[in-house]
């Protein structure tokens, strides 16, 4: 069994850079037209809430296959059967994101259970009431709770769905294997980018521009946090590569 290694994240932010700045072309282009996707998701269309939202994310999940193969130079980049075996890890990948947010949305209400009626558990449903109703609260705590959740969610079963789309084995438990010890890196790196990301949606707020500075110039920096997660499966799976 190997070693754990840990991540060293001024070296992952470094060469990601590298990456991007000897790549301006190819970034432009891939920032570009995740510029379009999100306007097209969010803007022409409801998002979640409209008909056409489920072949904008077909589409938007083949942009993202298209990304990581184009970065470990995979050719064909879309026109492969290597997509099929993705979809195994994302569908886990998904399962996990509805199990969390379940036991979130859950959690708030099991002290109604346990209070059964009692004058403090009649207190708590009123408090509860006024808590669900202010939205910004519960989108706040609902976030942070993810970002510590989202190493076990997203960020390691990541490394499993990129092996996938690059003919490898998508196991999780290998996924998990690999890269352990790095909890609180993953976590720190996840609360930088949605914290930048936050900032840009409220400049975007406070500038009556809504959700155009998270848009525009939140697709560069996502696409950034894309080859650092590209990065982060070389830094662990470079040996299987070789």
């Amino acid at each position: 069994m190997t070693d754990a290694r840990t991540i060293a994240l001024a070296d992952l932010f470094r060469e990601s850079w590298r990456y991007m700045v000897g790549r301006k072309r190819e970034i432009a282009l891939f920032s570009a037209v995740h510029i379009l996707f999100l306007i097209a998701g969010f803007e022409l269309i409801d998002g979640w809430h409209d008909l056409f939202f489920l072949p904008w994310g077909i589409a938007y999940y083949l942009f993202w296959c298209f990304f990581f193969r184009f970065y470990f130079n995979r050719k064909p980049y879309l026109a492969t059967v290597k997509l099929f075996d993705t979809l195994l890890p994302s569908t886990k990948i998904l399962a996990l994101a509805f199990c969390v947010l379940t036991f979130l949305l859950a959690l708030p209400l099991l002290p109604l259970f346990i209070g059964n009626g009692s004058e403090w558990a009649v207190k708590y449903a009123v408090y509860l009431q006024e808590y669900m109703e202010d939205g910004r609260t519960v989108d706040v705590l609902t976030a942070v709770v993810l970002i510590f959740a989202a190493p076990f969610i997203f960020y390691r079963p990541m490394m499993a769905w990129i092996s996938s789309l690059l003919g490898r084995s998508g196991s999780l438990r290998t996924a998990f294997a690999k890269t352990k010890g790095n909890y609180w890196r993953m976590t720190f790196l996840l609360f930088l980018f949605e914290a930048m990301f936050g900032i840009m949606e409220l400049a975007g707020q406070a500038v009556g521009a809504g959700s155009w500075i998270a848009i525009v110039a939140g697709s560069p920096l996502f696409i950034y946090f894309n080859v650092i997660v590209a990065k982060t499966y070389d830094y662990f799976f470079l040996e299987i590569e070789a």
